[in-house]
C-alpha cells in the first residue's frame, strides 16, 4: 500500500467531520456510507446460489464465490469504492463476502488478492482487492500473501472491453511466487466477477507455480 493512500484516508476522515459523507449506493447525504434504504434493497445470493464453476483450461476448473449479484445498488457501490475515492466502502462489502466464504464451507491455505500493476495502483491510491480481502481475513483467520501473484503486465481496464478483448488484454499479465505458492491451497479475491478472464489468468499463473488448488471469492457476479 502506498503512503498516498493512509494519508487520503485520514483526510477522508477529516472531511467526514466537517461534511457528512455520502452513501456510496444513492449518494444520500448524512446517513452514512451506506444508507438503510440501500441496504434493503441490496440483494445477496443465497448460499445455493453463490458459487459458479469457472473452467481454467483444459484440465482445471475452479470454484467462484460471490455474494450478490451486479446489480444496483450494490454496482453503484463498487463504482464510488474504485473510482471515486472511498476505500471506507471496503468494511460493508467484506463483511458481505466473509459471509458468503463461512457458507461456501471451503477451506484454504491463505488469501490472494488479485493485484494491481504499480501503475494503476499508484493512479488510483489503493488496490480494492488488498482491502476486501483484509476484511475476509479478519473474518476467517487466513493468513493473506500479497506477495504470491504479481500483475507484471500494465493492462487496459476490462471494464472497457468485450469478452474476447478481456482475454488477450490479460493474456500473461500475471506471475505467482512458486517458492509460496507450490502445494498449497489458494483463495483468489477480487471486486468482480463478469466474464471470469481476469480469474482465469490469475488461477492459471497459480497453478502453473505449483498451487495444490485455487479456488475464488468475489464481492458480485455479473
Amino acid at each position: 500500500m502506498t503512503l498516498a493512500f493512509p494519508l487520503r484516508r485520514l483526510w477522508a476522515g477529516l472531511l467526514d467531520l466537517l461534511y457528512p459523507p455520502r452513501c456510496g449506493g444513492c449518494g444520500t447525504v448524512g446517513e452514512g456510507v451506506w444508507c438503510a434504504t440501500c441496504q434493503q434493497q441490496a440483494v445477496l445470493f443465497r448460499a445455493d446460489q453463490a458459487t459458479h464453476i469457472l473452467t481454467v483450461d483444459a484440465a482445471h476448473e475452479i470454484a467462484v464465490i460471490s455474494a450478490a449479484p451486479f446489480a444496483s445498488p450494490i454496482r453503484e457501490l463498487i463504482h464510488s469504492f474504485k473510482y471515486e475515492g472511498s476505500p471506507q466502502l471496503d468494511t460493508v462489502m467484506g463483511g458481505w463476502m466473509a459471509q458468503a466464504w463461512a457458507q461456501a464451507g471451503h477451506s484454504a491455505d491463505a488469501i490472494v488478492p488479485v493485484p494491481l500493476h504499480h501503475r494503476r495502483r499508484g493512479e488510483r491510491g489503493y488496490n480494492q482487492s488488498d482491502l476486501l480481502a483484509k476484511q475476509v481475513s479478519m473474518a476467517s483467520g487466513l493468513p493473506i500473501w500479497t506477495q504470491a501473484l504479481k500483475r507484471v503486465r500494465y493492462t487496459q481496464q476490462q471494464a472497457h472491453l468485450g469478452a474476447a478483448e478481456r482475454k488477450s488484454n490479460l493474456a500473461n499479465a500475471f506471475r505467482a511466487d512458486e517458492s509460496q505458492v507450490r502445494g498449497k491451497c489458494l483463495v483468489l479475491v477480487d471486486d468482480v466477477f463478469t466474464t471470469g478472464a481476469t480469474l482465469r489468468e490469475c488461477a492459471k499463473a497459480l497453478l502453473e507455480s505449483g498451487a495444490y488448488d485455487v479456488c475464488a471469492l468475489t464481492l458480485t457476479r455479473a
